[in-house]
């Protein structure tokens, strides 16, 4: 890839991204990761946490901007997520990877799964290393939760393209009490029946959540949740409990 094409994206912007968190070691596993967020999304569940400070933001980050920071790192940083938002509603995302992968860096993808022709582009064009894709419910429930009308045969498109194994993925869901009951999570087993890893999230109220009377599940109903889906998913991990 030759400087002057990157220089055409850097100064060429069509979308910014709206946040960066410069260390994580919790969002790429045994990775040291830098996270982009994207400033748009097509759901509004009511449980997210980046409703206020990404997606209804308006201090956006020029990706000259970035592109600088990410060369001071090199050598510390193992790796760019790349979050949200939904990442894959950027227009020139793939050009934007393309300048970040060419810096050396790994690359990991969060998605709601709404575009699977994106996802799939990433994938074979070996711009990204790892995909986390949310599920947010059982598939006839996702506008329920979503908020917005849902394409549901796109969403399944992502899960049949993660199912492949052709990069390395996980799905992963946070678990609300007002949406996750016990029905939820069998249809949900199905659904991704098969998986390589699936992660159950806990919810955590802070301000900015749009719903502030959702609560979380208790840690045995979830442990209940986990032996269920240990027949059909190979790896079933509890995050934040």
């Amino acid at each position: 890839m030759s400087i002057s094409y990157l220089e055409n994206i850097i100064y060429n912007d069509v979308m910014d991204f709206v946040g960066i968190d410069k260390f994580s070691l919790l969002d790429y596993d045994d990775m040291i990761s830098i996270v982009l967020f994207s400033p748009t999304c097509n759901f509004r569940c009511d449980y997210c946490h980046n409703i206020e400070g990404v997606v209804d933001s308006k201090s956006y980050i020029p990706f000259v901007d970035i592109m600088s920071y990410l060369k001071s790192r090199i050598g510390v940083i193992d790796a760019v997520v790349i979050s949200g938002g939904e990442p894959t509603l950027m227009p020139d995302l793939v050009d934007k990877i393309k300048a970040i992968k060419a810096l050396g860096f790994k690359i990991k993808l969060d998605t709601n799964g709404t575009n699977p022709d994106v996802i799939a582009r990433l994938i074979d064009d070996n711009l990204i290393d790892y995909v986390a894709m949310d599920i947010k419910t059982s598939l006839n429930q996702y506008e329920v939760v979503a908020k917005r009308k849902v394409n549901i045969e796109n969403i399944k498109k992502s899960i049949s393209l993660l199912l492949e194994n052709k990069i390395d993925y996980e799905f992963r869901t946070t678990l609300v009490k007002q949406y996750h009951d016990f029905d939820v999570i069998k249809d949900i087993a199905n659904d991704i029946k098969g998986a390589k890893k699936y992660y159950l999230q806990k919810f955590v109220y802070r301000e900015g959540v749009i719903n502030n009377s959702l609560q979380e599940i208790d840690i045995n109903c979830v442990k209940e949740y986990v032996t269920y889906l240990k027949q059909y998913i190979n790896k079933v991990e509890i995050r934040g409990y």
